[in-house]
């Protein structure tokens, strides 16, 4: 009696054959924007209730100028056409959501320009931007009635402000484009003043005609877009609760440790916006365990700094650039030791810590 034994060859197994790891993760640059272009609904949501459609309009229409000039960018430079990461829409997202009430369509075609083509796609795309996109573009909009008015004679072509005056003598009520809760309680205040809106509203939301920007006046719709990309493991809950509860301790000790004053500063503005969608950006904050310590406490330093001086009452994005420009010297100081060696490599001053470390960008072994 005879049995037919078959032989198990190599080829009868689907070799993989690429570079490793083998490894394939669901957690695609694609899947990630999705989540957090899901969780913007929340603010955007709150936007419209408050302000009206002019909020999804204007942000469709950051949207779309962001993903146009993207795609626009890639083809005319010959790069891989990059749009479908659905970056450019977080982005148009972002800098919808941070523009004031009452801000003109143009402007928002000007910034979503500017955030796209200046800050993210010149220096080389997603991943190598120093600088946050939505954040560059809100603060040239922030900077812009000041450059126009100083360097272009008659109207302001930005904003609704046709005279420096009208911006630096302005009363209150004025100041549309402004987040003016933080007009009574900054620039050296150190309580609030009578007459203030009341915490359990600036929680809610723009009750009573607080202006602000049009997606950061809900406090409760950040915090549920913020808990959102927390439980879908999109963002670490560490950088937002360094970077809130260091302005926080600042304010509180500042003010004599005055409650109240303190949750005035975390409600307004665009602290909770920043501390949602901004400072945990991937690309552009801190790629080391101490990098992405350091950033939200530094942001949260130079925010309260702005704050308390006299310079600006808000603040939240120009510590967002300093930090954006500081944090990849941080990262390189701290550059973890390659496995074997009992030092850090000196790398070139030019080296991108988004790149792979080559052997040409080695100095020496310390």
């Amino acid at each position: 009696m005879s049995t037919n034994k078959t032989k198990t060859t190599l080829a009868d197994y689907d070799l993989v054959l690429d570079n490793s790891p083998h490894i394939f993760e669901k957690w695609s640059s694609q899947w990630i924007m999705l989540q957090v272009i899901v969780a913007m609904l929340f603010p955007l949501a709150a936007g419209v209730y408050f302000f009206g459609f002019q909020t999804l309009y204007l942000t469709v229409l950051a949207v779309i100028t962001c993903v146009i000039s993207e795609y626009l960018y890639e083809k005319i430079v010959r790069k891989r056409v990059t749009v479908t990461d659905l970056s450019a829409v977080v982005t148009g997202m972002v800098i919808g959501l941070s523009m004031p009430n009452g801000v003109q369509w143009y402007s928002i075609i000007i910034v979503s320009l500017f955030a796209i083509i200046v800050v993210k796609m010149i220096p080389g795309g997603i991943g190598r931007n120093r600088f946050n996109p939505a954040v560059g573009g809100r603060v040239m909009y922030l900077m812009a009635p000041w450059i126009v008015n100083t360097f272009v004679a008659g109207e302001d072509i930005i904003t609704t402000a046709s005279q420096a005056e009208a911006i630096t003598t302005a009363t209150p009520d004025d100041l549309v484009a402004a987040a003016t809760p933080l007009y009574y309680i900054a620039s050296g205040a150190q309580e609030v003043p009578e007459g203030a809106q009341t915490l359990w509203n600036m929680f809610l939301g723009n009750q009573g005609g607080w202006g602000g920007s049009l997606g950061e006046t809900s406090a409760i719709a950040l915090l549920i877009a913020m808990a959102f990309l927390i439980f879908r493991r999109i963002i670490n809950p560490k950088i937002p609760a360094l970077y809130i509860g260091t302005v926080a301790l600042i304010m509180l000790v500042y003010s004599g440790f005055d409650f109240e004053f303190m949750m005035y500063h975390i409600l307004s503005g665009a602290l909770l916006l920043a501390g949602t969608f901004m400072v945990t950006d991937y690309a552009s904050g801190g790629l080391t365990p101490l990098g992405r310590t350091v950033f939200p406490i530094g942001a949260g330093i130079i925010t309260a700094a702005f704050r308390i001086g006299y310079f600006s009452p808000e603040g939240v994005g120009f510590s967002i650039l300093i930090m954006n420009a500081i944090i990849p010297f941080v990262d390189k100081l701290v550059m973890p030791r390659i496995y074997g060696h009992k030092k850090r490599p000196g790398v070139h001053p030019d080296y991108d810590l988004t790149e792979p470390l080559t052997k040409r960008d080695v100095l020496t072994y310390n």
